[in-house]
């Protein structure tokens, strides 16, 4: 699951930082460069992190 939630934020990060350009002017196109460095993080963070070990039952 982190893998999908890393290539959904990798391709949302690369959406608004396009976006971004697109506008090219102002506080939207500041905003939309913000979040878009913001999702590449987290996809970053989601594709390297190791996977979660299950917790014993009992």
């Amino acid at each position: 699951m982190n893998r999908i939630r890393g290539i959904v934020m990798l391709l949302a990060g690369v959406a608004a930082i396009w976006k971004g350009w697109q506008i090219h002017r102002g506080e939207i196109a500041v905003l939309a460069y913000g979040l878009g460095v913001l999702a590449l993080a987290l996809a970053v963070w989601h594709l390297t992190r190791n996977a979660p070990t299950p917790r014993p039952r009992g």
